[in-house]
């Protein structure tokens, strides 16, 4: 293959500014290319940590970074805040639709295109159960879920009914894997953080409520350290329902149905963490490829993560599967690996080579129960549980946590909250939903 014409600087537009679409930018910089990256969010949010935000752990600021200051240095990279509602890949053409203030170009021309939209959670069908289940895949959500159980606790100190106290103070969590065991975990220790705070109820009485369809949490890791993820959420307080699955969700609470048959359970807060989609961007891009898409509307792509029929469009990310490939997890690290990968075949683009197909190196499986609670699983078979997984955890999340400034805040802000068992950051903002 000849390199192609250098007259004019080659062109690459990314796609989402999640962790793929970032990486992909961070390297391209270094090339001589004019790279335009778009996203509807003027920040990269460091979803990872999105449950501490929900728990008021830590605030929105320290874990979101805008993309303007990452890229200032990188003349070459351009940040358009819009939304793409469009691809014209015969033409090398994204629609853009403007989010703003309609300064937006209505559309991008391109040379490579590099998608990375990233997942959303599935509802499985029931979109109508998301009014009363927020999700942890944005930070809006976060902060929905951060009001809703602060003003659970509110509403159940001045609540004179027991029932109706104890119904505030049930809390449901659907899906059992990492982002609802930690959530879980978080709960329970805010109701044991907070108990000499209020006069009228006892916060450690409260329920929560750990639903999962499958045989064990955290069903990603071994069996073994399922079983010990299991038991430290018990010793928090956190009834693990598994082999149950959610049939209803409604203002009153959630349907559980197990082999006993159905319960509603009464419950003020339910957070959704359970099965995920890839994102609508993965549609429109299969749409106008005409290209498959799996039973979660990832889409099917080549071995070098090209699209079929299209070697100058890379798709990444959660919101992909590799044809013939073993499906890899929706982790940061995988769209991480993928979002250098896709830089490097740039790279080689530009050298007149190809590059072979992408690799997928795991670095191993990390979930935090708690404080100084946490289960690891790494290469080759090491597995670690207790305070060594937890500080290990802290220590990878901070390493990979954009921006300087926001590892200095979050490790304050971590130290503080495991001397003093406190939590900064317990607001209730925005639309209140209890009376």
């Amino acid at each position: 293959m000849a390199p192609p014409n250098q007259s004019s600087p080659h062109r690459v537009v990314v796609v989402g500014g999640g962790f793929g679409g970032l990486q992909a930018c961070l390297k391209l910089a270094r090339l001589p290319v004019e790279v335009t990256l778009v996203d509807r969010r003027n920040f990269h949010l460091f979803q990872p940590l999105a449950y501490q935000v929900a728990t008021g752990a830590v605030s929105p600021a320290e874990i979101c970074y805008p993309l303007r200051r990452i890229f200032r240095r990188r003349r070459n990279v351009r940040v358009v805040l819009a939304e793409v509602v469009g691809f014209d890949l015969a033409a090398r053409r994204v629609a853009l639709h403007d989010v703003a203030l309609g300064t937006a170009p209505e559309a991008l021309e391109y040379d490579t295109l590099i998608v990375s939209g990233g997942s959303q959670y599935s509802y499985f069908g029931h979109d109508e159960w998301q009014e009363y289940a927020a999700e942890l895949k944005s930070l809006e959500g976060a902060l929905t879920i951060r009001r809703r159980i602060l003003e659970a606790f509110e509403a159940a100190e001045l609540e004179p009914d027991p029932e109706r106290q104890a119904e505030l103070l049930t809390f449901v969590v659907v899906g059992a894997g990492p982002t609802g065991v930690e959530m879980a975990g978080q709960i329970a220790e805010i109701a044991r953080d907070t108990r000499n705070e209020f006069r009228v109820i006892d916060t450690w009485q409260a329920k929560v409520l750990l639903v999962e369809a499958g045989e064990r949490v955290l069903a990603a890791f071994p069996k073994r350290l399922s079983a010990k993820a299991e038991k430290s959420l018990g010793s928090l307080g956190v009834t693990s329902l598994t082999n149950h699955m959610v049939t209803g969700i409604d203002a009153e609470g959630v349907t559980i149905k197990s082999g006993e048959g159905e319960e509603k359970v009464p419950a003020g807060t339910v957070i959704w963490a359970a099965g995920v989609l890839a994102a609508s961007v993965a549609s429109k891009l299969a749409e106008a490829a005409g290209s498959e898409q799996d039973k979660v509307d990832r889409l099917l792509v080549e071995p070098d993560l090209t699209l079929p029929g299209y070697p100058d469009v890379l798709a990444i990310g959660d919101m992909v599967q590799v044809k013939g490939g073993d499906p890899l997890p929706g982790v940061a690290p995988v769209a991480m690996q993928m979002g250098r990968y896709a830089a490097r075949s740039v790279r080689s683009k530009l050298r007149g080579g190809t590059s072979g197909p992408f690799k997928y190196k795991d670095k191993g499986n990390l979930a935090t129960l708690g404080r100084a609670r946490a289960i690891a699983e790494l290469p080759p078979g090491i597995k670690v549980s207790g305070f060594l997984a937890w500080a290990l955890w802290l220590g990878i999340h901070l390493w990979y946590l954009v921006g300087f400034q926001n590892r200095v805040l979050v490790f304050t802000r971590w130290g503080f909250s495991f001397l003093t068992h406190g939590r900064g950051t317990r607001l209730i903002t925005g639309e209140q939903n209890m009376p």
